[in-house]
Order: C-alpha cells, then sequence, then structure tokens
C-alpha cells in the first residue's frame, strides 16, 4: 500500500502538471489558435512531454476544450458583490461595465481565444453548451434593469439580449481590435486613462437607451 503523504504529494503534483499544462495551451492557442497550435509547442512552453498531455486530455482537441471551458468558467465566475446588488440602477451598471472591461484587460487569452473561436463559427463552443449558465454578471444585469423599470426610469421594452449583447461588443471591441484601432487613431487605446473614460463613457451611452423618455410612460 503506498503511504498516505506519498499518495497525497502523487495527486499534488498530478494537478500542478494538468494545471501548468492548461496554462501553456492557453497561452498557445491564444497566439495561434486551434488549427495552427501544436502539441509540441505546448509541451515545450509546459516543460512537460507528450505522454502527460494525452494523458489527461487524450488529443489536442480534448486540450482546446478543456481551455476553452476553462476561460468561460472565468468570466462566469466574475464576481459582483453582494453590496453592489444594492446600488442604484445606475450605480450597478457602472460596476457591471467596469468589472468586465478589468477583467478583458486582465485575461488578454480570453479575448484572443474568444475571437479564434468565433473565426471557427463557434463548433467547440456550441459543444459546451453554454445556454443557461449562471454568470453574476448577468444577474446583476436583470436586477438593474428590473430596478431601473420599478423606479419608472427605465423604459418597459428594455431587451435584455439586446442590452447585454451592446455591453459585450462595446467592452470587448477595444481589446480584440486593440492593434488596428491603435494604428487608427495613432495612439494606444488601452492605457488606464484611456480605460477609465471608456467605462464613463459606455455607461453613459447605455444609459441613454435606458432612460425612459418624458411623456412615453
Amino acid at each position: 500500500m503506498v503511504p498516505q503523504t506519498k499518495r497525497s504529494r502523487r495527486r499534488r503534483n498530478s494537478r500542478q502538471s494538468e494545471k501548468r499544462i492548461l496554462q501553456a495551451a492557453a497561452e498557445v492557442f491564444a497566439e495561434k489558435g486551434p488549427d495552427a497550435a501544436t502539441v509540441d509547442e505546448i509541451c515545450r512552453k509546459a516543460k512537460r512531454n507528450k505522454r502527460m498531455i494525452y494523458h489527461y486530455f487524450a488529443s489536442k482537441a480534448g486540450l482546446y476544450r478543456r481551455v476553452l471551458q476553462s476561460v468561460y468558467e472565468k468570466f462566469l465566475s466574475l464576481e459582483i458583490e453582494l453590496a453592489a446588488m444594492l446600488l442604484s440602477p445606475e450605480e450597478l451598471l457602472d460596476t457591471v461595465v467596469s468589472k468586465y472591461v478589468d477583467f478583458l484587460h486582465e485575461h488578454p487569452d480570453f479575448v484572443r481565444i474568444l475571437s479564434h473561436e468565433n473565426l471557427n463559427e463557434g463548433r467547440v463552443a456550441r459543444e459546451l453548451k453554454l445556454a443557461g449558465g449562471k454568470s453574476n454578471i448577468l444577474e446583476a444585469l436583470r436586477l438593474l434593469v428590473e430596478k431601473g423599470q420599478t423606479e419608472g426610469r427605465f423604459r418597459r421594452d428594455v431587451d435584455l439580449d439586446e442590452l447585454l449583447i451592446s455591453i459585450f461588443g462595446l467592452c470587448f471591441f477595444p481589446f480584440s481590435n486593440r492593434h488596428t484601432m491603435s494604428e487608427l487613431l495613432g495612439r494606444s487605446i488601452i492605457t488606464p486613462s484611456r480605460l477609465k473614460r471608456r467605462k464613463t463613457h459606455i455607461v453613459r451611452l447605455l444609459l441613454m437607451g435606458l432612460y425612459e423618455l418624458p411623456g412615453n410612460q
């Protein structure tokens, strides 16, 4: 029988190796895309051999699936503090936008992997069955719209799906197109000061579409 300490050490080493491979794979898939990336490149970056990759993930496709699932889980687990849920609709919207922009800034692999996945028509994302997954951002969004409507400040015909698409588009585009937009404008669009201004700009644009116009109640 293997002593408990040895079994624990083996499990710990196994988890560390799996995590290291996933991190390396995320970087390579983000840079090259799932088709151009190779297992050899991932092995070199992770400092692990092919046998371990096939042992944990069965194939490159299996590894990519796990990476995509992992980046989505990071987004879905993005926390909106309970105290924030008690804020006014405007303040809660500002919190949602700020959290998402900060997340995109801190997770460039998420942006690039999702861009590659969309170029491939969302084939693997479709297999993950993402619809219906619980997200703190989505829950906060529903709550702020309900609050605004109850208080008579937001339109009754707000489409949550369209609002979500608008938020994601306004926040995601500057990161997915950062290099070409920076060239077009002649300056970097991803700096602390510009990100702060962009959060404010996005919230103001969204609120103008949410507010109930006088005489339309």
